[in-house]
């Protein structure tokens, strides 16, 4: 409103009815993109150590793994997760096919995701022994390019998980950082959903400063600290609450 020297909302409001673009700049100046490869590193430890192990205990060699990376902007946190499950699939032979679905609602994150290629500033939170092995330098140094082994495990799209009808039959949820941003009744709503899109055995990984709020019936703590949790088996599944979400 101060860059168009707008005085009230109503007035503001007409303007963007009238303005396509101002809608657009408004959209992406409300979205908050903070993210980075392995963020929280203790929580993406104990995803590595007991989350992954734990997703290919019973399945056999022609099963899917089925991943969901929602809200996952540029898409670092995605890749993250790739790099950890290829490491374990090379590392015990495990021949298992793994799918990523990685979905934010800003469809310039979702361009960048696809791309795979970031900053040299990378290095801050890539090991050295992962650069090598999962990126590709440019020959000016200054961006870092995803190979394409890594890059074929995930699945971008642009969603809104609020909204559009969710995915199903997920062995693993990653939904960090974006209960955040709603009211309690919406981060409940979300969960909900959430823990029916799962198996009955399945993993949901939250952000550092997320909570189950007053859902903590429906899954098991497995790591609090990590914010990591498992579906209940006697908990009945509920369908999508309507009213935010889609059937």
């Amino acid at each position: 409103m101060s860059v168009h020297n707008i005085k009230n909302l109503d007035e503001y409001y007409k303007y963007l009815q009238q303005t396509k673009n101002e809608v657009n700049q408004l959209f992406k100046d409300l979205l908050i993109g903070v993210t980075n490869f392995f963020r929280d590193s203790d929580a993406f430890l104990f995803v590595e150590e007991q989350t992954i192990p734990q997703l290919f205990s019973n399945k056999i060699s022609n099963e899917i793994i089925r991943i969901w990376v929602t809200a996952c902007s540029t898409g670092e946190e995605a890749y993250s997760l790739a790099m950890l499950i290829a490491e374990y699939k090379e590392k015990h032979k495990m021949s298992c096919l793994v799918q990523i679905f990685a979905t934010d609602i800003d469809a310039s994150a979702i361009a960048t995701a696809r791309r795979g290629i970031y900053p040299a500033s990378i290095t801050e939170d890539v090991s050295k022994e992962r650069l090598e092995k999962y990126f590709t330098k440019s020959t000016n140094k200054k961006v870092y390019h995803i190979n394409k082994y890594i890059r074929d495990m995930l699945i971008f799209s642009v969603h809104n998980t609020v909204k559009d009808p969710l995915f199903s039959n997920m062995d693993l949820i990653s939904c960090r950082n974006l209960l955040i941003y709603m009211n309690i009744q919406l981060q409940e709503k979300l969960i909900s959903s959430l823990h029916y899109a799962l198996k009955k055995d399945g993993v949901l990984f939250l952000g550092s400063s997320e909570s189950l709020g007053t859902l903590t019936d429906f899954f098991m703590v497995l790591d609090h600290k990590s914010k990591v949790y498992q579906c209940k088996k006697d908990i009945q599944r509920r369908p999508p609450l309507k009213g935010h979400f889609q059937p």
